[in-house]
């Protein structure tokens, strides 16, 4: 099944969903034909960040999403909002990648990320547990280990505050075990990513955009410069929005919509499993600091709580059938690996999900002009949770006129 075809608006099984206090909003579909400055494709962090500004300059905006708010990655991930890029990518490479002006305005944007992240909470009053208590990027072997003080030793040159851990020190930070050393960033975040979608959406709302809900987008077609036609289906029928531009933001649920689209990703299935509460003497061996991490290896080693005490952790599916005994197994045998205090603990894993992800070869997010008036943009490898809402404000300052296409700082 095609990941944009895999969009359960209930969000069965994520424990995000139980523990939001941001109220999830019915919102009906589309109901009639209509006209916007601006028609934005899926309401994930991306779409939502980008309709905030551009509904914020006046716009008339009009999102359009095929489950809820959030329904994809964007409610679905770990809520990991990281001050960094993809594993070892180093922003001496990003600026190699895209050239000195680009790459070092995306590699301020990935640093401070979390900090705009926390902008728009403050400014919106968003609910979604958001909490800026650091972020490790911890070696677990010795090739990790040159590649992990790489990394640390290009953030520190590009002028970002990181910290170098040694063995113990990260054993301090995090409670797990066999890490040689690592570095630290004290602005990287954990947040309920689908409380923190809900109130993106609200916010969106509050600047004056439409949001319509279980709709999906079925065509499009550039009519003439500034009118696209854009046909959406959905419970209300058939209607057909035209907009003066189009903005698709559907990452890793992007269906065929538009030829070659989906091929410029590789999608990938990816799962997360919820804990039981941890007691709170488990809970000062483990994350004794609240802050969260993530390390090299590619079937996961990662971990944060929620605000209940749940330790919340993943990987890649790599399994054909019976997923979820294969998923909650993993999850298990890595948490006994990283953290030893767990082994012999009766742990229960309360929640069990998936979900999709979107990579690129460069395993940096890239920009598309589909047509005179149409825009996408997709691929965030992993690190969606900060870049999709700065790249998406950027997007939508953009296509209200604030700034040209050259000026984001990707490639186009």
């Amino acid at each position: 099944m095609a990941a944009a075809d895999w969009i359960d608006p209930s969000m069965t099984g994520v424990v995000w969903t139980r523990t939001s206090r941001e109220p999830q909003i019915d919102r009906p579909p589309l109901d009639s034909d209509a006209q916007a400055d601006l028609v934005i494709v899926g309401a994930g962090y991306t779409g939502l960040a980008a309709a905030i500004r551009a509904a914020a300059a006046g716009l008339r905006v009009i999102v359009v999403e095929a489950g809820i708010a959030g329904a994809g990655a964007s409610g679905r991930n770990g809520g990991y909002a990281v001050p960094h890029f993809p594993g070892a990518l180093r922003p001496s490479a990003v600026e190699k990648l895209l050239g000195p002006r680009k790459g070092q305005a995306l590699n301020a944007l990935v640093s401070t990320g979390p900090d705009r992240v926390a902008e728009l909470v403050r400014r919106y009053a968003i609910d979604s547990d958001f909490a800026q208590r650091g972020w490790v990027q911890p070696a677990h072997s010795q090739a990790a280990l040159a590649k992990v003080r790489a990394v640390h030793d290009d953030w520190r040159a590009f002028g970002v505050k990181v910290d170098w851990l040694d063995a113990g020190a990260v054993a301090a930070e995090t409670g797990a075990a066999g890490y040689l050393a690592g570095w630290r960033n004290a602005s990287g975040a954990v947040v309920n990513p689908l409380a923190h979608a809900r109130g993106l959406a609200r916010a969106a709302e509050s600047e004056g955009a439409r949001i319509v809900e279980c709709t999906r987008v079925t065509g499009m077609a550039q009519e003439g410069p500034g009118r696209v036609i854009v046909t959406c289906t959905g419970p209300g029928g058939v209607h057909r929005l035209q907009a003066g531009k189009v903005l698709i933001a559907t990452n890793a649920y992007t269906d065929a919509l538009m030829p070659g689209l989906p091929r410029s990703v590789v999608t990938v299935r990816l799962y997360h499993i919820a804990t039981t509460p941890l007691p709170e003497l488990l809970r000062r061996r483990i994350l004794p600091n609240g802050n969260c991490f993530t390390d090299l290896r590619k079937s996961g080693g990662f971990g944060r709580y929620d605000t209940a005490g749940r330790l919340i952790s993943g990987g890649a599916v790599f399994a054909a059938s019976n997923v979820r005994a294969y998923g909650e197994a993993h999850a298990r045998r890595r948490m006994a690996e990283l953290f030893p205090q767990l082994r012999g603990q009766q742990i229960g894993i309360e929640d069990y999900w998936e979900g999709y992800c979107a990579l690129t070869d460069s395993y940096l997010p890239h920009v598309q002009r589909l047509q005179p008036d149409v825009f996408a943009v997709l691929g965030f490898s992993t690190r969606g949770v900060a870049l999709t809402q700065t790249i998406g404000q950027a997007m939508g300052d953009m296509l209200a006129g604030k700034g040209r296409l050259d000026d984001i700082p990707l490639e186009v």
